[in-house]
């Protein structure tokens, strides 16, 4: 693998996931209230649970006016804003992480491609040919190809696909969040070496105006056991849904004056550990679990070198999250999540496709 190969299929890499699913006909599976995993998830040896990885501690300052079904404290925004396509170019391909990462394996064996996408408002081709179509629209035709044709051809599979409600903190604007399960980074490259698809790509490359890429490998779940009977379950106005945590940890945690128990030498990563401890004694209960948790290995498209995990969480419903931040335990912690991260997405939003880690979500 060179760079000059990377450089040339830079684009495409950021293309690698079936986020059109949701408007191009897929099956929608939506989790009911009370998800069982068919296969039990091994804990971690010492992590504490990060189901209840859920927003940063609010202040009277930062908390939100109460809205229907979604509401809930939040904290003044710490991510940074999404990087832009531009010129039907990805203004933040990473040539370098991307070949790191493709040829760096001992063992070439499965990861895990996750993909935050914004739609252009309407469909802009770089070949400037006129069209009628709104940006998904586009989208929605480069992801009939990749669900029929090409990610049987290489063995891969959509395992998460959701449809955003919002970016709670950063209020990044993205649309969709997937993930695709790739047997190998020797079939990945091949894959983007297919004329097929690079021709069958414009239509990606014309739909999306924003995204983010990320090559990784999955986190060992901590085993969650989950109520009989949620205290706040799913009703036809308030679905399920998950939270996708996109972190990214300080090297030291920062806390404010008069934080409990601070300590500005505890790494970032240790004091957010201490947030999920603390919350997860809250959320358990509440029927919260973790559907997914991704390492970062590389940021194929986005600012390079910044994320280091993804945690994917599900929730019964919106009143179930409500519940979780109004706690005064969840409160009394919350602020080592703020101390240890420096950067952060936290997007709500609904399962459409939700086949991960031995979670099968079905309609009910």
């Amino acid at each position: 693998m060179h760079v000059n190969l990377l450089s040339r299929i830079g684009l495409l890499l950021a293309f690698a996931a079936l986020a059109a699913a949701c408007g191009s006909g897929a099956e929608v599976a939506v989790p009911d209230s009370t998800p069982v995993p068919t296969e039990s998830p091994q804990p971690s040896s010492t992590q504490a649970p990060e189901a209840a990885s859920t927003t940063p501690p609010a202040t009277s300052e930062d908390q939100e006016p109460t809205a229907p079904a979604t509401s809930a404290p939040v904290e003044a925004p710490v991510a940074s804003p999404a990087p832009n396509l531009q010129g039907g170019e990805p203004k933040d391909a990473n040539a370098e992480e991307a070949e790191r990462f493709l040829t760096s394996a001992e063992e070439d064996g499965p990861f895990y491609m996750v993909n935050l996408i914004r739609y252009r408002d309407r469909a802009e081709y770089p070949d400037g040919r006129t069209t009628d179509l709104t940006g998904q629209e586009a989208d929605a035709i480069y992801g009939s190809f990749m669900r029929s044709t090409k990610l049987p051809e290489i063995g891969a599979r959509v395992i998460y696909v959701g449809q955003v409600e919002r970016d709670i903190i950063s209020d990044s604007g993205f649309d969709v969040v997937a993930v695709v399960e790739y047997p190998s980074r020797a079939r990945f490259v091949q894959m983007t070496q297919d004329p097929a698809f690079q021709e069958m790509s414009i239509h990606k490359q014309a739909g999306v105006a924003d995204t983010v890429v990320l090559a990784t490998s999955p986190i060992e779940l901590p085993e969650i056991p989950l109520p009989a009977n949620p205290p706040f379950p799913a009703t036809a106005a308030d679905q399920p849904f998950t939270f996708m945590h996109v972190l990214d940890y300080r090297e030291t945690a920062e806390y404010q004056p008069g934080d409990a128990d601070a300590d500005d030498t505890r790494p970032g990563k240790t004091a957010v550990d201490l947030y999920s401890a603390n919350a997860g004694s809250v959320a358990a209960p509440l029927g919260v679990i973790p559907v997914a948790w991704f390492q970062v290995e590389a940021t194929l498209i986005g600012p390079p070198n910044t994320w280091d995990e993804v945690r994917i969480n599900l929730f019964p419903s919106h009143a179930t999250f409500n519940a979780l931040t109004s706690d005064s335990t969840w409160q009394a912690g919350s602020h080592h999540r703020t101390a240890g991260l420096n950067n952060t997405y936290a997007i709500m939003n609904l399962p459409r496709v939700n086949e991960i880690n031995g979670v099968i979500a079905n309609g009910g």
